[in-house]
């Protein structure tokens, strides 16, 4: 058989059943094997734009228990990659890249470049098979790998190897079984547990609560880590027995919603609230968030005195951006309930001690929002009413997905899911990926409506992705808000006295050219418009509902620009 026909297998006995793809010359014929051939097993998402087909994986891998597998050709095809990429490893998303590289037996290839160097650079790890004789092995051992959370990874193979013909190895079938979370070389499965806590690490973290003052509420700020392993209960259970006050990082954003004591996430761009909160308490019990610079605003949250108890299931990451008093390696959830046994074996309740009716009525009627006058534009909107209004319009089930900008503050303070239900595309702070990740998450999201938030110059460069999700009917909605500028570094500009203006860059009308694609588009101006196509964004879409929302670009956001 054909090399790509073995990799097709692989794939498919692996449960692949979606690819997303730009055909190259290099993956043409294993394209066309997979299109003729095995139609009925996958689905190949042809995007416009390589990156787009990166993006895709990953909002496709965040969103369902699946992988995401990515097909993009080699040289400029995978060098158009390299923001999805990263952003890809700094989440730690489950994409499989399968990329070409140029030919062994080719002594010049125009689109040869450090193509190992940069991969190594984007994605971080990689595989390189240059023989049909441990191909099968090699390319299994990296689906297992991206199985088992150690993505993104990158598999690249000499263009003559993928397309030349190769025996079929005798392991081919017997290890078929073997691939998702199992050893290839035993066939056990792996073991994925929990990582338990130190018994004298957890008394220590009590002693450190006991020894803090009595009249100080601790404060149980909760990350993603916190998310994943669903400790939501413990954490509640470790609030009522300290009378503790829940706050998140941005990534466990509304973890705690329904709790009257939640106030909110953190950091440079996080709640008032939460903040001044975080910085009067004595004790800090950090589960699960990695405390970087935004979480922490670059030290100013925790008080001087503030002792933090570091929980996490790396011990790289406990320290490495924040002092802390004691780190623990754990599993989020069982490291808070092992807290929680220590606190009754040693009969310490403090059931609603520290709370008062005063506290929630305050944490009930606060608004994330800030209540500043700026200067009208005329036919357009202020982003805070735009998303006040969007959070009551939209379905309550959703998954949202936020490209980055100024205007994904807006989205963070007004617009309310589950952390679960939200996809935040800025781990390396590149804008324009929020379209091909939400389409990716729509694929992936089978029982909820997927709304994706763009700014339009985030928009502008993926737009070519709205005829993507046409093409293959993927169901969404799409809310451009559209302030006709590069507003992060317009209000960057304005603060540091310099002349804004340069970073007003007018948009198209939006609508029109969703229109022009074959979407259904809508211009928003105002409430009443808002109130006009209502019954349209509350309805789960049938094709692609694409809003432009015209917004005033002097509002700037509470946070630091």
């Amino acid at each position: 058989m054909k090399a790509h026909e073995a990799i097709i297998r692989l794939l498919h006995d692996d449960g692949v059943d979606t690819v997303f793809t730009l055909m190259s010359e290099d993956t043409m014929a294993m394209m066309s094997r997979m299109e003729s051939e095995w139609a009925d097993q996958f689905r190949l998402i042809k995007t416009r734009h390589e990156q787009g087909a990166v993006a895709m994986a990953d909002g496709y891998a965040r969103t369902g228990d699946d992988i995401g597998v990515c097909l993009v050709g080699r040289g400029p095809a995978v060098s158009q990659t390299g923001n999805g990429l990263v952003t890809a490893r700094k989440k730690g998303s489950n994409v499989l890249l399968v990329v070409p590289e140029s030919p062994l037996s080719d002594g010049y290839d125009v689109k040869e470049f450090e193509q190992e160097t940069y991969l190594q650079s984007t994605v971080g790890s990689v595989v390189s098979i240059r023989s049909h004789d441990t191909l099968v092995r090699d390319f299994r051992e990296a689906l297992r790998r991206v199985r088992v959370a150690d993505g993104p990874l990158a598999v690249q193979i000499p263009w003559d190897i993928l397309d030349g013909d190769m025996d079929v190895p005798a392991s081919f079938e017997t290890n078929a079984d073997t691939v998702s979370g199992a050893n290839t070389d035993t066939g056990v499965a792996l073991p994925c547990g929990t990582v338990t806590p130190r018994p004298d690490l957890v008394s220590q973290a009590v002693d450190t609560y006991v020894e803090s003052d009595a009249f100080q509420p601790p404060i149980i700020l909760a990350g993603r880590g916190a998310v994943e392993a669903n400790a939501k209960a413990e954490l509640e259970e470790l609030a009522r027995r300290t009378s503790g006050l829940l706050a998140t990082s941005l990534q466990g954003r509304n973890l705690f919603a329904d709790h009257p004591y939640y106030l909110g996430f953190t950091g440079s761009w996080g709640t008032n609230v939460a903040n001044e909160y975080a910085s009067e308490a004595n004790v800090v019990f950090a589960v699960g968030a990695s405390l970087n610079p935004y979480t922490i605003d670059e030290g100013h949250v925790f008080g001087e005195e503030t002792q933090v108890i570091h929980v996490d299931r790396d011990p790289v990451a406990i320290g490495r951006y924040a002092d802390t008093t004691l780190g623990i390696q754990g599993d989020a959830r069982e490291t808070v309930r092992a807290i929680n046994e220590e606190l009754e074996r040693r009969d310490i309740d403090r059931e609603g001690e520290l709370w008062s009716d005063q506290l929630a009525a305050r944490l009930d009627e606060t608004s994330p929002m800030n209540d500043e006058t700026y200067p009208d534009v005329p036919e357009t909107m202020d982003p805070r009413d735009l998303v006040r209004e969007l959070n009551d319009l939209l379905p309550a089930a959703k998954k949202v997905v936020a490209d980055g900008g100024h205007f994904t503050r807006w989205v963070l303070d007004g617009i309310q899911t589950p952390p679960e239900d939200f996809t935040f595309t800025l781990d390396f702070a590149s804008i324009g990926l929020g379209l091909p990740v939400g389409i990716g998450t729509a694929v992936a999201s089978e029982d909820k409506p997927c709304v994706t938030v763009c700014g339009d110059a985030g928009f502008m460069m993926s737009m070519q992705e709205l005829e993507t999700a046409i093409r293959n009917d993927v169901s969404m909605t799409i809310i451009v808000m559209n302030d006709s500028s590069l507003n992060s570094e317009y209000h960057s500009l304005d603060v540091a006295g310099n002349d804004p203006e340069v970073a007003l860059v007018p948009a198209p009308d939006i609508a029109d050219v969703a229109e022009s694609l074959g979407a259904e588009g809508h211009t928003v101006r105002s409430r009443a418009d808002l109130t006009a196509i209502a019954d349209r964004l509350g309805a789960e879409p049938d094709g692609q509902l694409v809003v432009d929302c015209k917004l005033n670009h002097h509002v700037r956001h509470r946070s630091k620009v």
